[in-house]
Protein backbone atom coordinates (compact mmCIF):
# COMPACT_ATOMS: atom_id res chain seq x y z
CA UNK A 1 0.00 0.00 0.00
CA UNK A 2 1.19 3.54 -0.92
CA UNK A 3 1.56 5.92 2.11
CA UNK A 4 1.83 8.83 2.12
CA UNK A 5 3.54 11.57 4.21
CA UNK A 6 1.67 14.56 5.77
CA UNK A 7 2.69 17.34 8.06
CA UNK A 8 2.46 21.53 7.81
CA UNK A 9 5.11 23.51 7.02
CA UNK A 10 5.39 24.52 11.13
CA UNK A 11 6.07 21.45 11.50
CA UNK A 12 8.16 21.23 8.89
CA UNK A 13 10.60 24.06 10.84
CA UNK A 14 10.36 22.01 13.83
CA UNK A 15 12.75 18.99 11.70
CA UNK A 16 15.19 21.23 11.38
CA UNK A 17 18.53 19.54 12.63
CA UNK A 18 18.42 18.91 16.95
CA UNK A 19 20.97 19.07 19.59
CA UNK A 20 22.77 16.04 20.65
CA UNK A 21 22.02 13.92 23.72
CA UNK A 22 23.78 12.91 26.74
CA UNK A 23 23.18 9.22 27.52
CA UNK A 24 20.71 8.03 29.82
CA UNK A 25 21.14 6.27 32.90
CA UNK A 26 18.91 4.25 35.50
CA UNK A 27 18.84 5.90 38.48
CA UNK A 28 15.53 6.26 39.51
CA UNK A 29 13.12 7.62 42.42
CA UNK A 30 9.57 7.45 43.06
CA UNK A 31 6.77 7.14 40.03
CA UNK A 32 9.49 6.12 37.97
CA UNK A 33 11.23 9.39 37.99
CA UNK A 34 14.93 9.45 36.14
CA UNK A 35 16.88 11.90 37.71
CA UNK A 36 20.67 12.66 36.90
CA UNK A 37 21.17 15.58 39.24
CA UNK A 38 21.93 18.14 36.91
CA UNK A 39 20.26 20.59 34.39
CA UNK A 40 18.02 19.57 31.83
CA UNK A 41 19.42 18.37 28.68
CA UNK A 42 17.52 17.33 25.36
CA UNK A 43 16.59 13.65 25.01
CA UNK A 44 16.59 12.10 21.80
CA UNK A 45 13.90 9.53 21.37
CA UNK A 46 12.65 6.78 18.51
CA UNK A 47 9.04 6.73 17.56
CA UNK A 48 8.29 3.62 15.69
CA UNK A 49 5.66 0.77 15.60
CA UNK A 50 3.61 -1.38 12.98
CA UNK A 51 6.74 -3.17 12.02
CA UNK A 52 7.81 -6.33 11.27
CA UNK A 53 4.81 -6.65 8.55
CA UNK A 54 6.77 -8.58 5.55
CA UNK A 55 5.28 -12.17 4.75
CA UNK A 56 9.05 -13.26 3.69
CA UNK A 57 11.14 -13.71 6.21
CA UNK A 58 14.01 -12.56 4.83
CA UNK A 59 12.48 -9.44 4.14
CA UNK A 60 11.11 -8.61 7.37
CA UNK A 61 14.65 -9.96 8.90
CA UNK A 62 16.37 -7.35 6.53
CA UNK A 63 13.91 -4.46 7.22
CA UNK A 64 14.01 -5.56 11.51
CA UNK A 65 18.48 -5.44 10.68
CA UNK A 66 17.58 -1.77 8.68
CA UNK A 67 15.77 -0.13 11.44
CA UNK A 68 17.73 -1.42 14.12
CA UNK A 69 20.98 -0.21 13.02
CA UNK A 70 19.79 2.91 11.98
CA UNK A 71 18.52 3.83 15.54
CA UNK A 72 21.51 2.11 17.27
CA UNK A 73 23.94 5.00 15.08
CA UNK A 74 21.56 7.47 15.92
CA UNK A 75 22.06 6.93 19.69
CA UNK A 76 18.61 7.86 20.41
CA UNK A 77 18.25 7.49 24.86
CA UNK A 78 15.13 5.17 24.08
CA UNK A 79 12.56 4.30 21.55
CA UNK A 80 8.93 4.05 22.05
CA UNK A 81 6.73 1.39 20.02
CA UNK A 82 2.97 1.70 19.57
CA UNK A 83 2.72 -1.87 19.05
CA UNK A 84 2.22 -4.27 15.96
CA UNK A 85 4.79 -6.52 16.00
CA UNK A 86 3.30 -8.20 13.14
CA UNK A 87 1.02 -8.01 10.51
CA UNK A 88 -3.03 -9.07 10.44
CA UNK A 89 -3.02 -12.34 8.66
CA UNK A 90 0.03 -14.22 10.05
CA UNK A 91 -0.43 -16.68 12.84
CA UNK A 92 -0.22 -15.52 16.69
CA UNK A 93 2.22 -18.22 17.52
CA UNK A 94 4.52 -17.68 21.15
CA UNK A 95 7.33 -17.29 18.61
CA UNK A 96 5.27 -14.66 16.36
CA UNK A 97 4.30 -12.35 19.37
CA UNK A 98 7.00 -13.39 22.09
CA UNK A 99 10.48 -14.29 21.87
CA UNK A 100 11.31 -12.65 18.33
CA UNK A 101 10.01 -9.66 19.75
CA UNK A 102 11.97 -9.90 22.86
CA UNK A 103 15.01 -10.93 20.66
CA UNK A 104 14.15 -7.68 18.46
CA UNK A 105 14.28 -5.25 21.06
CA UNK A 106 17.35 -6.75 22.48
CA UNK A 107 19.46 -5.96 19.87
CA UNK A 108 18.96 -2.36 20.68
CA UNK A 109 21.29 -0.48 22.64
CA UNK A 110 18.65 1.77 23.70
CA UNK A 111 15.57 0.54 26.30
CA UNK A 112 12.06 -0.19 24.54
CA UNK A 113 8.80 1.30 26.47
CA UNK A 114 5.80 -0.75 24.33
CA UNK A 115 2.78 -0.13 23.65
CA UNK A 116 0.42 -3.64 22.86
CA UNK A 117 -0.87 -3.27 19.10
CA UNK A 118 -4.28 -5.33 18.06
CA UNK A 119 -2.24 -7.66 15.81
CA UNK A 120 -0.37 -9.52 18.66
CA UNK A 121 -3.31 -10.13 20.31
CA UNK A 122 -7.01 -8.86 19.57
CA UNK A 123 -6.98 -9.99 16.28
CA UNK A 124 -5.74 -13.17 17.08
CA UNK A 125 -9.06 -14.83 16.94
CA UNK A 126 -8.98 -14.38 13.05
CA UNK A 127 -8.48 -17.74 11.10
CA UNK A 128 -5.40 -16.46 9.41
CA UNK A 129 -4.06 -16.09 12.79
CA UNK A 130 -4.54 -19.58 13.81
CA UNK A 131 -8.16 -19.06 15.35
CA UNK A 132 -6.78 -18.18 19.10
CA UNK A 133 -8.49 -16.80 22.02
CA UNK A 134 -7.38 -13.15 21.99
CA UNK A 135 -8.00 -12.73 26.01
CA UNK A 136 -5.26 -16.50 26.28
CA UNK A 137 -2.91 -14.13 23.98
CA UNK A 138 -3.20 -11.31 25.84
CA UNK A 139 -2.45 -13.20 29.21
CA UNK A 140 0.56 -14.42 27.42
CA UNK A 141 1.98 -10.78 25.91
CA UNK A 142 1.57 -9.80 29.84
CA UNK A 143 3.36 -12.55 31.21
CA UNK A 144 6.33 -12.34 28.86
CA UNK A 145 6.92 -8.44 28.50
CA UNK A 146 5.41 -6.62 31.59
CA UNK A 147 6.27 -9.41 34.26
CA UNK A 148 9.26 -6.77 35.48
CA UNK A 149 8.92 -2.80 36.49
CA UNK A 150 11.64 -1.94 33.79
CA UNK A 151 10.89 -1.31 30.05
CA UNK A 152 12.00 -3.97 27.48
CA UNK A 153 15.45 -4.53 26.18
CA UNK A 154 19.39 -5.46 26.95
CA UNK A 155 19.56 -2.39 29.52
CA UNK A 156 16.23 -1.83 30.29
CA UNK A 157 14.68 1.47 32.32
CA UNK A 158 12.83 1.16 35.70
CA UNK A 159 8.84 1.87 35.04
CA UNK A 160 5.86 2.12 37.28
CA UNK A 161 3.05 -0.59 36.30
CA UNK A 162 0.04 -0.69 37.02
CA UNK A 163 -1.26 -3.77 38.63
CA UNK A 164 0.43 -6.65 39.55
CA UNK A 165 3.55 -7.20 37.26
CA UNK A 166 2.74 -10.25 34.82
CA UNK A 167 -0.87 -9.50 35.43
CA UNK A 168 -3.67 -7.49 34.57
CA UNK A 169 -3.03 -4.10 33.00
CA UNK A 170 0.34 -4.59 33.92
CA UNK A 171 1.11 -3.29 30.33
CA UNK A 172 0.07 0.08 30.79
CA UNK A 173 3.27 1.72 32.39
CA UNK A 174 4.74 5.14 32.85
CA UNK A 175 7.84 6.74 33.62
CA UNK A 176 9.66 10.47 34.06
CA UNK A 177 12.41 11.89 32.80
CA UNK A 178 13.42 15.69 32.38
CA UNK A 179 10.60 16.78 33.36
CA UNK A 180 8.32 15.42 30.60
CA UNK A 181 6.46 11.85 31.71
CA UNK A 182 5.81 9.16 29.42
CA UNK A 183 2.90 7.13 29.64
CA UNK A 184 1.65 3.59 27.62
CA UNK A 185 -1.42 2.67 27.60
CA UNK A 186 -3.09 -0.54 26.28
CA UNK A 187 -5.57 1.35 23.39
CA UNK A 188 -5.52 -0.57 20.40
CA UNK A 189 -7.03 -0.76 17.09
CA UNK A 190 -10.19 -3.55 16.48
CA UNK A 191 -12.07 -0.98 18.02
CA UNK A 192 -10.30 -1.40 20.93
CA UNK A 193 -11.79 -5.27 21.48
CA UNK A 194 -15.23 -3.89 21.43
CA UNK A 195 -17.63 -5.75 19.94
CA UNK A 196 -21.14 -4.04 19.00
CA UNK A 197 -22.22 -5.51 15.18
CA UNK A 198 -22.12 -8.92 13.59
CA UNK A 199 -19.37 -7.98 11.22
CA UNK A 200 -16.71 -6.80 13.94
CA UNK A 201 -17.51 -10.12 15.61
CA UNK A 202 -17.40 -12.66 12.50
CA UNK A 203 -14.96 -11.27 10.06
CA UNK A 204 -12.41 -13.07 9.15
CA UNK A 205 -13.22 -15.16 12.32
CA UNK A 206 -15.39 -18.82 13.53
CA UNK A 207 -16.19 -16.57 16.95
CA UNK A 208 -19.69 -16.87 18.26
CA UNK A 209 -21.61 -14.45 20.14
CA UNK A 210 -20.54 -15.35 23.69
CA UNK A 211 -16.68 -15.05 22.64
CA UNK A 212 -18.05 -11.80 21.45
CA UNK A 213 -19.41 -10.32 24.39
CA UNK A 214 -16.34 -12.13 26.26
CA UNK A 215 -14.32 -9.61 24.50
CA UNK A 216 -16.50 -6.65 25.42
CA UNK A 217 -16.60 -7.55 28.86
CA UNK A 218 -12.71 -7.38 28.45
CA UNK A 219 -12.80 -4.13 27.11
CA UNK A 220 -15.10 -2.53 29.79
CA UNK A 221 -12.54 -3.63 32.63
CA UNK A 222 -9.93 -2.59 30.79
CA UNK A 223 -10.77 0.82 29.36
CA UNK A 224 -12.14 2.10 32.90
CA UNK A 225 -8.11 0.62 34.22
CA UNK A 226 -7.18 2.83 31.09
CA UNK A 227 -8.89 5.68 32.02
CA UNK A 228 -7.34 5.67 35.75
CA UNK A 229 -4.39 5.06 34.40
CA UNK A 230 -4.53 7.75 32.32
CA UNK A 231 -6.11 10.64 34.54
CA UNK A 232 -3.62 9.66 37.46
CA UNK A 233 -0.40 10.39 34.83
CA UNK A 234 -1.97 13.68 34.08
CA UNK A 235 -2.26 14.35 38.15
CA UNK A 236 0.95 13.37 38.67
CA UNK A 237 2.65 15.73 35.62
CA UNK A 238 0.20 18.56 37.10
CA UNK A 239 1.17 17.67 40.46
CA UNK A 240 5.08 17.73 40.01
CA UNK A 241 4.46 21.23 37.06
CA UNK A 242 6.38 18.86 34.34
CA UNK A 243 6.52 20.45 30.88
CA UNK A 244 5.14 17.74 28.65
CA UNK A 245 3.56 14.17 28.98
CA UNK A 246 3.93 11.63 26.03
CA UNK A 247 0.98 9.25 25.94
CA UNK A 248 1.92 6.34 23.74
CA UNK A 249 -0.86 4.19 22.28
CA UNK A 250 -1.30 1.82 19.67
CA UNK A 251 -4.99 2.83 17.75
CA UNK A 252 -5.69 5.49 15.56
CA UNK A 253 -8.48 6.89 17.61
CA UNK A 254 -9.21 9.59 14.69
CA UNK A 255 -9.86 6.29 12.25
CA UNK A 256 -8.08 7.67 9.43
CA UNK A 257 -10.04 10.87 8.88
CA UNK A 258 -8.55 14.15 7.65
CA UNK A 259 -9.26 16.25 9.86
CA UNK A 260 -8.86 19.55 7.55
CA UNK A 261 -11.64 21.90 6.64
CA UNK A 262 -14.00 21.31 9.38
CA UNK A 263 -13.39 17.72 9.64
CA UNK A 264 -12.75 17.55 13.21
CA UNK A 265 -15.84 18.74 14.59
CA UNK A 266 -17.88 17.43 11.27
CA UNK A 267 -16.76 14.42 10.38
CA UNK A 268 -14.53 13.07 13.71
CA UNK A 269 -16.04 13.79 17.28
CA UNK A 270 -19.66 12.52 15.91
CA UNK A 271 -17.99 8.86 15.72
CA UNK A 272 -17.21 8.97 19.09
CA UNK A 273 -20.66 7.77 20.39
CA UNK A 274 -20.92 4.66 22.51
CA UNK A 275 -20.10 1.99 20.13
CA UNK A 276 -16.79 3.77 19.37
CA UNK A 277 -14.21 1.98 21.46
CA UNK A 278 -12.36 5.07 21.70
CA UNK A 279 -14.91 7.91 22.82
CA UNK A 280 -13.90 7.59 26.87
CA UNK A 281 -9.87 7.60 26.06
CA UNK A 282 -10.42 10.84 23.73
CA UNK A 283 -13.13 12.38 25.55
CA UNK A 284 -10.91 12.27 28.89
CA UNK A 285 -7.57 13.65 26.99
CA UNK A 286 -9.60 16.47 25.81
CA UNK A 287 -10.35 17.10 29.44
CA UNK A 288 -6.88 16.46 30.51
CA UNK A 289 -5.06 18.31 28.11
CA UNK A 290 -7.02 21.61 28.56
CA UNK A 291 -6.39 21.70 31.63
CA UNK A 292 -3.01 20.84 32.20
CA UNK A 293 -0.21 24.30 31.24
CA UNK A 294 2.26 22.24 29.10
CA UNK A 295 2.42 20.20 26.13
CA UNK A 296 0.84 17.04 25.57
CA UNK A 297 2.11 14.39 22.65
CA UNK A 298 -0.46 11.56 21.30
CA UNK A 299 1.74 9.47 19.43
CA UNK A 300 0.18 6.04 17.70
CA UNK A 301 0.34 3.64 14.82
CA UNK A 302 -2.34 1.58 13.15
CA UNK A 303 -3.36 3.41 9.56
CA UNK A 304 0.38 3.21 8.30
CA UNK A 305 0.11 6.82 7.45
CA UNK A 306 2.77 9.05 8.44
CA UNK A 307 1.64 12.32 10.15
CA UNK A 308 2.30 15.33 12.53
CA UNK A 309 -0.35 17.63 13.38
CA UNK A 310 -2.44 19.74 15.87
CA UNK A 311 -5.33 17.01 16.11
CA UNK A 312 -7.43 18.67 18.78
CA UNK A 313 -9.85 21.66 18.38
CA UNK A 314 -11.35 23.42 21.00
CA UNK A 315 -15.39 24.62 21.38
CA UNK A 316 -14.39 28.31 19.59
CA UNK A 317 -12.75 26.36 16.79
CA UNK A 318 -9.12 27.61 17.71
CA UNK A 319 -6.64 24.27 17.34
CA UNK A 320 -5.58 23.00 20.88
CA UNK A 321 -2.37 24.66 21.15
CA UNK A 322 -0.48 22.51 23.27
CA UNK A 323 -1.46 19.53 21.71
CA UNK A 324 0.30 17.37 19.20
CA UNK A 325 -0.45 14.66 17.80
CA UNK A 326 1.91 11.70 15.91
CA UNK A 327 1.60 8.77 13.33
CA UNK A 328 4.52 6.59 13.24
CA UNK A 329 5.04 4.91 9.85
CA UNK A 330 4.51 1.41 9.81
CA UNK A 331 3.13 -1.37 7.13
CA UNK A 332 6.07 -1.58 4.45
CA UNK A 333 7.83 1.20 5.47
CA UNK A 334 10.47 0.30 8.54
CA UNK A 335 11.08 4.31 8.33
CA UNK A 336 11.18 5.89 12.26
CA UNK A 337 10.66 8.96 13.45
CA UNK A 338 13.24 10.98 15.60
CA UNK A 339 11.68 13.30 18.49
CA UNK A 340 13.66 15.57 20.40
CA UNK A 341 12.80 16.63 23.99
CA UNK A 342 13.21 19.84 25.43
CA UNK A 343 11.58 20.36 28.42
CA UNK A 344 13.33 24.09 28.69
CA UNK A 345 11.83 24.98 24.91
CA UNK A 346 8.59 26.42 24.51
CA UNK A 347 6.62 23.25 22.71
CA UNK A 348 9.00 20.63 24.04
CA UNK A 349 8.67 18.46 21.47
CA UNK A 350 10.09 18.68 17.86
CA UNK A 351 10.65 15.89 14.81
CA UNK A 352 12.60 14.54 12.22
CA UNK A 353 11.61 11.78 10.16
CA UNK A 354 14.04 9.14 9.60
CA UNK A 355 13.47 7.69 5.69
CA UNK A 356 15.24 4.33 4.97
CA UNK A 357 14.63 2.37 1.89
Amino acid sequence: MLKLLKYSPVVLLAALSLPLVAHADDDFSSHGRWDRGEHHHSLKVALWGDEFYADDPTVQADQATQTIDSMNAHHVDFTVFVGDTKNGHSVCTDQAIGQRVVDTFNRLHAPTMYSLGDNEWTDCHRTSNGAYDPLERLSYLRSVFFDKPTTQGRHPIKVERQGALGQAYSENSRFVKNDVEFVALNVIGSNNNLVVTDHQCFKKSNRSWDDCNAATAEYRARNAADMQWLKDSFALAKREHLAGIVVAIQADVYGGIDLADGAYREAFLPTLDSNNGFSDFFHTLITETQSFDGQVLLVHGDSHYFRIDKAMVDANGQIRPNFTRVEVFGSSDNSWVEMTVDPDSKNVFSFKPVFLQ
